[in-house]
């Protein structure tokens, strides 16, 4: 795969995007924490004389941060607190922060363009499963130096080196902010022991389905959307010791595993009948939660993050869910789970590491770790914070015994949104017409992602 179709195809991802913010798909701001959103040229002159003063004459330090976080969104309460926890900093070291907001599905290419123009912010918001389209590009610096002077990495979960870590060189180049976990919820109503294999799900599917009329046993998102791959292909590949990709990033999914988990995903469909046809054509991975929340369904994949959706619908205000981690392909198996969240990663071009790293380091602390994770509902990453009295108990312990013994990082894809979609549309295929060739699909497929990215 070559450099130079990747960053001639970010660019132009960069360049759409830029349109599509400019006609009203989203905002795009700069400011520093003091002004609230108002850009760096509006303030600079009415706050060179008060800077000084205040700081005996020495010049402030000003960190430069790109984010989907906006100061500006008085609307959101996640938001609000996250910002209030970055002000927090700026009181405790003095250091003020001056925003580049960016939507968040735009933050990729927006960090590759800044960054190769030689201008990035110093500190960047990422997508921890995309990181590989960044290390890719040059546009983040790996950060093991920094990390080994700084930390004991046994302090930190192993999601966070496993997410972190690029595969095709082995070193950190970035650190997860939170992290989120998934598993299969079930309804305790319906299931009274929460399934460990994938002969159990089917099993408590089906006598769920027995003894309430009008309820299906089982439910995932299993359509044609890249996120298909992310909660249920990859786990149920990982299981039988498959993967999606190559370490360069080329699809590698016509592999036995990643067949028997497409049937299993088919049979639950076709042959069990325990999950409902519409699972293989939802548009929103929401309705599945719903269907879920709404007693209509028994058991389904879902994230740690689904529980303040359960916990305010009629089933959570009764205690009638539970959570459990993946279930394994066969008894004593493996049972991993795609584990993400959103990371801080410090540009390649970078005018100030160092000072994004001390950011990095005050955000990482105990207390910031709990009021962030707690805010944006992902689950804190070091072990000294997980040991908190609020993850030793209930859902959240099993979060958190879930992440440290299942958790599993995304297969490397380059071009991962396209790679995971054309996998989804293969699985798609064949889960609507199983008596096509399973494995003629997946190579089929897998051949057309190759040629079309990876042909030299």
């Amino acid at each position: 795969m070559k450099k130079k179709k990747l960053m001639s195809l970010l660019l132009v991802s960069a360049m759409v995007c830029s349109m599509a913010a400019g006609c009203g798909g989203g905002k795009e701001t700069s400011g520093s924490q003091e002004t609230k959103g108002e850009t760096k040229e509006e303030t600079k002159e009415a706050s060179d004389n008060e800077t000084k003063e205040a700081s005996g004459g020495q010049e402030e330090k000003v960190l430069t941060m790109m984010n989907y976080i906006d100061p500006a969104n008085t609307d959101d309460p996640m938001q609000s607190v996250v910002i209030k926890l970055y002000e927090q900093f700026t009181e405790e070291t003095g250091i003020k922060i001056e925003y580049n907001v960016v939507p968040w599905d735009q933050l990729e290419s927006k960090i590759v363009i800044t960054n190769r123009a030689g201008a990035p912010s110093d500190l960047v918001a990422v997508s921890s499963q995309k990181l590989a389209s960044l290390v890719n590009s040059g546009a983040l610096m790996p950060l093991d130096d920094m990390i080994d002077q700084s930390y004991n990495r046994d302090d930190f979960s192993n999601a966070v080196w496993a997410a972190g870590t690029y595969s095709g060189d082995n070193k950190v180049y970035c650190m997860l902010q939170s992290v989120h976990t998934r598993g299969i919820w079930y309804n305790t109503d319906y299931v009274k022991e929460a399934p460990k294999t994938w002969d159990e799900i089917v099993s408590a599917g089906q006598k769920a389905m027995s003894e309430h009329e009008g309820i299906y046993g089982f439910g995932f998102w299993g359509g044609k959307h890249y996120a298909s791959g992310e909660t249920a292909i990859g786990p149920l590949t990982w299981a039988g010791d498959g993967k999606l990709t190559n370490d360069d990033g080329s699809a590698a999914w016509d592999n036995d595993a990643a067949a028997d988990a497409i049937k299993f995903m088919s049979d639950c469909v076709n042959e069990y009948k325990i999950t409902p046809e519409t699972c293989l054509s939802v548009s929103d991975y929401n309705d599945v939660t719903q269907q879920f929340a709404a007693g209509n369904i028994a058991m389904i994949f879902d994230g740690s993050y689904a529980k303040p959706t359960l916990e305010a619908s009629d089933l959570g205000k009764e205690g009638k869910f539970d959570f459990a981690p993946v279930p394994a392909k066969t008894e004593g198996g493996p049972q991993p789970h795609f584990s993400n969240g959103w990371a801080w990663g410090i540009p390649s071009k970078s005018k100030q590491p160092e000072l994004a790293w001390e950011f990095i380091k005050w955000f990482s602390q105990k207390e910031q770790q709990l009021a962030h994770s707690k805010a944006e509902g992902g689950l804190p990453i070091t072990i000294e914070a997980q040991q908190d009295k609020m993850y030793q108990e209930g859902l959240e312990k099993k979060f958190i015994d879930n992440l440290n013994n299942n958790a599993h990082s995304m297969d490397p894809f380059v071009y991962y949104q396209e790679g995971l979609e054309e996998l989804a549309v293969a699985g798609a295929t064949y889960c609507l017409d199983p008596s096509s060739d399973l494995r003629a699909v997946l190579k089929e497929s897998q051949e057309a992602f190759n040629q079309k990215y990876y042909a030299e």
